[in-house]
């Protein structure tokens, strides 16, 4: 825990879900680890499992908290579901971090292969049987709507159709919002890479060399030596970007 020597720091997972992150920690032996959640059912559920952890239900654009009051902010897949844009999470952990505190945060990343596939989408949907729009009407299914920029969304939005879920940024971009926030970046780094393998291969693929059962990968050689050869190229096929931020001050 390169970030975290301290195992007193007061830190706080903010947008922790189930709390897995909470309780790892804790398992570590952090003291002063606490995690809030905006879903109040999980928070009841995961509060009568795991009694010992602090899980409260609160809101990353509400937080009841103290300014200046946490060493560290954790925030794992939160700030891009906000159709609004990421400033306003990034500001409230911002609000609640000491100076010289430190946060961790990470969403999804545009990466290279993701834009490749994107172009391709677009300039070529009449290829995607399932999208053609000619198609759909032969078999009278309604069109599907693309989302843009043009309707008021700020980044890349996934999925491109039906309602509203997350943003997916560029590294320039989620660098760039970060900054604004107000913090210094101290890493920036792509990561889950085998995720972003298995997310963007096709079925065939995922068939017979790439699986996800019982919440662990299983990889093939083959599979394998693809990622090793694909992390040689930054950004190229992360799922996630992390950024290792600090609030400027003593």
């Amino acid at each position: 825990m390169k970030y975290m020597p301290d195992k007193n720091l007061k830190t706080l997972e903010a947008g922790c879900g189930s709390g897995r992150v909470v309780k790892y920690l804790g398992d570590l032996g952090y003291k002063n680890v606490s995690g809030i959640e905006l879903n109040a059912e999980i928070v009841r559920i995961q509060n009568n499992r795991y009694p010992e952890l602090k899980i409260y239900q609160g809101d990353i654009l509400n937080i009841q908290l103290e300014e200046n009051s946490f060493d560290v902010v954790l925030c794992y897949g939160v700030i891009e579901h906000f159709r609004k844009g990421l400033e306003a999470p990034l500001h409230s952990v911002f609000h609640i971090l000491k100076p010289g505190g430190i946060a961790v945060v990470t969403v999804p990343s545009l990466n290279t292969l993701r834009r490749f596939k994107h172009f391709f989408n677009k300039h070529f949907r009449f290829l995607n049987l399932k999208e053609n729009k000619y198609i759909r009407q032969f078999f009278n299914k309604p069109p599907l709507l693309t989302k843009r920029n043009e309707d008021g969304y700020l980044y890349y939005v996934y999925p491109q159709f039906g309602d509203f879920f997350e943003y997916r940024l560029k590294p320039k971009e989620f660098e760039g919002v970060c900054i604004k926030a107000g913090f210094e970046i101290l890493e920036s780094a792509p990561i889950s890479h085998i995720d972003g393998l298995y997310h963007e291969a096709g079925y065939v693929f995922r068939k017979f060399f790439l699986r996800f059962s019982n919440w662990s990968f299983q990889v093939s050689r083959p599979a394998d030596y693809i990622n090793r050869l694909l992390k040689k190229i930054n950004f190229f096929h992360n799922h996630m970007h992390a950024c290792v931020l600090r609030k400027p001050g003593f």
